[in-house]
């Protein structure tokens, strides 16, 4: 599913003494769910976040088709309403990302919709727009379209010869992807380093920069070779070179496993289909290919037991916290003193002969939880809260959303006390101490900060948990 994205802004802003206003617009004619999606929104450059304007859907029947209509109406409307095309220097995630924008070129728009005439099925009129274009023969993208183009009409006449004349549709798109092998072969660079001409220009996320540009010409080379002139061996060659840009795909993953096969090297085969999780039928059908994963289904269950049953769990004492110590943790806390169903807890920390640490040995790999000292309780949450203050500033609307999502399950994040966890992470498992099962410990991770996940009943669970889940093969990770 390939995402489309493109910008107009205000030539001359008609409202006095204000930012231009930007036009972003996002096509999916081919959706996840087949149908075809429109987005498009705006703002002001000096806002923080663009403001939805169109949200579309079409249906599969057709859908494409209405984008592409749409879009091309839109551009003239554009044009005649004071705004100008224009290519940002990477990624827009925000208004202000448009910041060194320049004009987009005449071949640049044709490019444009020769790609949605592509993706739209039309690939006579995708290679009619392309011919139009006068300054682009070098450009990666242009050499890209055409590739695409050409190769899915070959596709759509399976029965042409692969011999025939120079007009032939593999023949012109391998040449496209000669023009740009060549290329990348001539700077000696890495496919990340490499300059794919006019202005490194591409249309559609599926294509973004040198390596994706690559990987693509690479495929279809594997595709020729493998599916029409029946060389596997140059198959492979070429799949090669899509794996040193690091932007293959399922379907050079399946030629691969297609031309090892051919070429009797059964079990790299083998190994490729089960790494790369693929379902091919001839594959998943070959009783050979069911042995080998039999096998290797057992060989990683016993590797498994062998790695439980040497995991070691080190306990290590703590100080216990003194009445005197408690005090900041009554002011702050008082529930945890007064409530009964807290009690465990309290317990934990304060007597001396109870675990402060446990430590999950895995191998080389050692994870710790450690009880929080209280001066670490309060500096913890201290932590917590900054944390779900984060966007107050920055973007209030979310901001508001994590606090009505935390507030809709009930939680209120004053009243969770910060107990265990890692001094070096600010995730950490908490006690609630107030609100529905008051003394059941949750646990809280900054990337998720509106989920609070409730893990044990009580404080005096805790380590028995953990060390329970380390035994069945998943060691919670903090």
């Amino acid at each position: 599913m390939t995402a489309y994205t493109c910008h107009w802004i205000e030539t001359a802003p008609q409202r006095k003494n204000s930012a231009p206003l930007l036009i972003q617009l996002t096509l999916h004619p081919n959706g996840y769910d087949g149908q075809a999606y429109w987005k498009r929104q705006e703002a002001r450059t000096s806002a923080e976040r663009f403001k939805m304007v169109e949200d579309l859907v079409f249906p599969a029947e057709g859908g494409p088709q209405a984008v592409l209509q749409r879009f091309v109406a839109l551009r003239a409307t554009l044009a005649g309403s004071g705004f100008e095309e224009v290519v940002a220097p990477d990624r827009v995630y925000g208004p202000a990302s448009i910041a060194g924008h320049r004009p987009k070129t005449r071949d640049e728009c044709l490019m444009d919709l020769a790609a949605l005439h592509t993706e739209c099925g039309d690939n006579d009129g995708s290679l009619e727009l392309l011919q139009q274009c006068q300054h682009s023969e070098g450009a990666w993208f242009w050499h890209t379209a055409a590739r695409r183009a050409h190769a899915n009409r070959a596709r759509a006449n399976p029965d042409a010869a692969a011999d025939d004349d120079d007009d032939d549709d593999w023949a012109a798109a391998l040449n496209h992807c000669v023009a740009i092998i060549t290329s990348a072969e001539q700077q000696n660079t890495g496919p990340f380093y490499m300059h794919t001409g006019s202005s490194s220009y591409y249309f559609g996320d599926s294509y973004a920069g040198a390596p994706a540009q690559l990987a693509a010409a690479a495929q279809t080379m594997a595709e020729y070779a493998l599916c029409i002139a029946n060389e596997p061996e140059q198959a492979l060659q070429a799949i090669a070179l899509a794996d040193s840009t690091s932007s293959g795909t399922t379907q050079i993953q399946q030629f691969r496993v297609t031309a090892l096969l051919q070429l009797g090297r059964t079990a790299e085969a083998h190994a490729c289909h089960r790494k790369w999780g693929l379902r091919m039928p001839d594959v998943l059908d070959d009783p050979v290919y069911q042995n080998y994963i039999q096998r290797e289904a057992a060989q990683a269950n016993d590797a498994e037991r062998q790695r439980i049953g040497a995991l070691r769990f080190e306990y290590a004492q703590g100080e216990s916290a003194t009445a005197a110590q408690l005090d900041p943790l009554r002011e702050h806390f008082p529930a945890v003193l007064d409530n009964a169903a807290c009690a465990a807890y309290v317990h934990w920390i304060s007597a001396p002969d109870q675990p402060h640490q446990l430590t999950v040995v895995d191998g080389e790999y050692r994870q710790s939880y450690q009880l929080f000292s209280i001066p670490q309780v309060l500096e913890k949450h201290a932590e917590i809260m900054d944390w779900l203050g984060l966007h107050d500033d920055s973007s209030p609307e979310l901001a508001a959303e994590i606090r009505q999502a935390i507030a809709n399950d009930g939680i209120d994040p004053l009243s969770m006390l910060p107990i265990v966890g890692d001094e070096n992470s600010s995730d950490c498992f908490l006690l609630r101490t107030a609100g529905p099962d008051v003394g059941a410990v949750y646990f809280w991770s900054h990337e998720e900060s509106a989920l609070f996940n409730p893990i044990v009943a009580g404080a005096e669970q805790l380590f028995a948990w953990l060390r329970a889940q380390a035994e069945s093969g998943y060691t919670f990770s903090l």
